[in-house]
């Protein structure tokens, strides 16, 4: 088991990072809505089995194109990242608004702008009279740089008009979050627009970035069906052993490899190597 543990070392470039919470044997996935204080990190897991109702736990997802790491952990802290990454981490991250990816401060940032259009969305869809207005134009301010991405990955406007365009966007953006707002939910969501405004539109300095962590998105849902099919660990040795295996396993199907082949050559003491990121 200590060979396969190498998974959770070697994520450490283009990293998305997402969370989900199932507590008493329930999933609920936390969104991005709220203050700029709200956290919206990893994800719970349930320890079951004889144990008295089980007791909560965070899954921790990591992903990058060719690996993934997964971590069953009895808090939600950012230290869990922090152990697998390293505070100097310079690579890329992209993620959610959850505060403790901001101690990262030597890495690259990419804000999810699925999360932020869809609270931008909600907040238009109950906001009254002339509070609607600024949710509404951010979101589309937004949906305008996934535009400008998709145009230029299509030849419509070259390297240089996608720099321009989005210093432009960059603008109009700072200018609506920068004056006090007097809806609370609207200052809320611009407080937290000011401070991340360098991390929206990373992707379209960075061609071919996601401006989304769909990648996380999409491994989460691999440790959520596991534990509802059938519940979860009874240890927390039983949960680490689940973390190395599921971030193994998920590894070697990102890379077109046979898990079970992976593990056995692993296990008879012959030599076995998964490509890593760079």
């Amino acid at each position: 088991m200590r060979k396969a543990e190498v998974v959770l070392d070697v994520i450490r470039d283009g990293l998305c990072m997402n969370n989900w919470r199932a507590v008493c044997g329930e999933s609920r996935k936390h969104g991005s809505g709220g203050g700029r204080r709200k956290r919206t990190g990893p994800s719970a897991w349930h320890l079951a089995g004889s144990l008295p109702h089980g007791y909560p736990a965070w899954l921790h997802t990591l992903v990058s194109p060719q690996a993934t790491a997964y971590v069953i952990d009895p808090t939600r802290s950012g230290a869990v990242a922090e152990d697998i990454l390293g505070l100097d981490y310079d690579g890329t991250m992209i993620h959610d608004g959850w505060s403790p990816y901001d101690q990262f401060a030597k890495a690259l940032h990419q804000q999810c702008l699925n999360h932020l259009i869809r609270r931008a969305d909600n907040m238009a869809a109950t906001a009254t009279r002339g509070a609607v207005c600024f949710p509404r134009r951010v979101a589309e301010l937004l949906r305008a740089g996934l535009d400008l991405r998709d145009r230029h990955a299509a030849g419509e406007i070259s390297r240089h008009g996608l720099a321009v365009a989005r210093g432009r966007l960059e603008n109009q953006l700072s200018d609506l979050i920068f004056p006090p707002k007097t809806n609370a939910a609207n200052e809320r969501l611009a407080q937290h627009l000011w401070a991340h405004r360098g991390d929206l539109f990373t992707f379209l300095r960075q061609p071919g970035l996601d401006a989304t962590n769909w990648r996380a998105e999409l491994a989460i849902r691999f440790g959520v069906i596991l534990r509802k099919v059938w519940g979860g660990s009874r240890t927390w040795v039983g949960a680490r052993a689940q973390s190395v295996l599921m971030s193994v396993w998920r590894t070697c199907w990102q890379q077109g490899r046979s898990a079970l082949d992976f593990l056995s050559q692993l296990l008879r003491g012959a030599p076995v190597a998964l490509a890593m990121p760079p």
